[in-house]
């Protein structure tokens, strides 16, 4: 038998062997392994109905956006998303945001009813508001008007409702 070396702790592993069960052990084909490890998930999709009405409807109003006295976004063409019992969201399009006081963020989260949301920081010269703005890319049909959209948390900017 080969020597033994001394794991630290005063038990002895024979060497080649890592001590541990098959877990620890090398798998034939570890690049094939990992690949299965990341098939995506599948996800529940729900649909709006009774029990969890959404609704989304064009406004005539303007919403304005501001991180202290900078505009983030300005739009006339805003959505109002109302879901369940959750207060109503601005959806504001895309092209009415200030592209350079935004970058996109690494955050992704996930809803049923509405799709995979991905986020942007408000960045600007007296610092980083994070994940403030999410947006559904690729939305599930039953909330598409939301596309090409994005909507602020109310509680890290100040979105002001004026009559247009």
């Amino acid at each position: 038998m080969r020597a033994a070396r001394d794991r630290g702790n005063g038990a002895a592993v024979p060497v080649g062997h890592s001590g541990g069960g098959t877990a620890s052990r090398r798998r034939p084909f570890p690049g094939k392994a990992r690949r299965e490890r990341r098939r995506p998930v599948p996800r529940d999709v729900k649909i709006p109905g009774p029990d969890h009405p959404i609704t989304v409807e064009a406004a005539s109003t303007r919403v304005v956006v501001r991180v202290g006295e900078r505009v983030v976004a300005d739009t006339t063409r805003p959505l109002v998303l109302s879901e369940a019992a959750y207060p109503p969201v601005h959806y504001i399009p895309i092209e009415d945001v200030d592209p350079g006081l935004i970058r996109r963020s690494d955050t992704r989260t996930y809803c049923p009813y509405k799709g995979e949301a991905s986020y942007y920081s408000i960045v600007t010269p007296e610092g980083e508001v994070g994940d403030a703005i999410w947006t559904y890319e690729e939305p599930y049909e039953a909330v598409g008007e939301i596309k090409g959209h994005v909507a602020f948390y109310p509680d890290r900017v100040r979105l002001t409702v004026e009559p247009s």
